[in-house]
């Protein structure tokens, strides 16, 4: 028997909002039942949950030979979008982390909170413990974190403040940089989920996974797997199955037109000493341009669904 776990960034998976886009989400619906078919997946993690209600229908109609359990989904960020998890083996125990904001590392113990409360944990991260009939308890945690584009510098009410602070080289740097030291707090808060669940049960099986905007050699990626630091122990990293799969094949989204992967499995070495394959679903994928705000919906996705299989 083999057990299967994938992850999936549906892009917008949004509910009509006019008359004019219904076909459009019924073409997405059937688009994402079919990716989801092919994955034959027995834990989904899926990103951009606009709509319960057409993740429920997914589960109870589409999917319904799939025998997917009740969906455990996540909080949103201000877009609407967050994480979800659907599981055709017994979940045991489930839980959203959130936090109202995310601390980040100081230089010196009594030092004040660097970024104060100024670093939001936009998308709760989806956390489920499942009984596998052959390898046992398995704690699947999903994530979405902060995408590489800037953030702007802003007033102290939240609105962006236009003009060359903003638009000069070092502005767009400083605005990169944002966005990185965001991402790297999701990284850590995620980090301290996994470090948690080894000092309960050493050697246990653990699996993370979804869309964390970065390469597995990035630094936030780095910090997830805990290979950044000195003195870790083999048993606590996480192994990205992702290097599995050729150079030529290895990627889920493109990013400025260019192929990258950043939709990733990562795992404990209980279950990395059963990995038999992983799959990139990346055949029609297609580059949907640059990000742009309010975007009309599109029946498919920008990412492809990335599976790895165990036994």
């Amino acid at each position: 028997m083999t057990l299967r776990i994938a992850t999936y960034n549906l892009k917008d998976f949004f509910s009509a909002r006019t008359p004019g886009e219904a076909g459009i989400v019924e073409a997405k619906i059937a688009n994402v039942a079919s990716e989801l078919r092919r994955a034959r997946a027995d834990v989904v993690a899926l990103q951009e949950v606009g709509s319960d209600e057409l993740v429920n229908r997914l589960v109870t109609r589409e999917l319904a030979d799939q025998n997917y359990g009740a969906p455990v989904m996540g909080t949103r960020d201000k877009r609407g979008i967050g994480c979800a998890i659907l599981s055709r083996l017994p979940v045991l125990w489930s839980q959203v982390h959130t936090r109202s904001y995310l601390p980040f590392p100081k230089f010196c113990e009594g030092d004040p909170e660097p970024f104060a409360d100024r670093i939001p944990l936009r998308r709760g991260v989806v956390h489920v413990r499942v009984e596998s009939p052959k390898l046992g308890e398995i704690d699947v945690i999903t994530a979405h974190f902060k995408s590489g584009r800037g953030v702007p510098l802003k007033t102290q009410d939240g609105q962006e403040i236009h003009g060359t602070v903003n638009e000069s080289p070092r502005g767009c740097m400083e605005a990169l940089l944002r966005s990185f030291v965001q991402r790297s707090a999701e990284a850590i808060f995620v980090r301290s989920i996994v470090d948690d669940i080894f000092g309960a049960f050493a050697d246990h099986g653990i699996c993370v996974l979804g869309d964390l905007n970065d390469r597995a050699d990035s630094m936030p990626v780095r910090i997830v797997r805990g290979t950044s630091g000195r003195g870790a122990l083999e048993s606590e990293h996480l192994r990205a199955c992702g290097t599995l799969v050729p150079d030529d094949e290895r990627f889920s989204c493109f990013h400025e037109g260019l192929p990258i992967l950043i939709d990733h499995v990562l795992v404990s070495e209980r279950l990395f000493r059963f990995v038999r394959s992983f799959h990139i679903q990346n055949e029609k994928l297609r580059y949907h341009g640059s990000y742009l705000n309010d975007a009309p919906l599109t029946s498919d996705s920008d990412h492809a669904l990335c599976v790895a299989e165990f036994g």
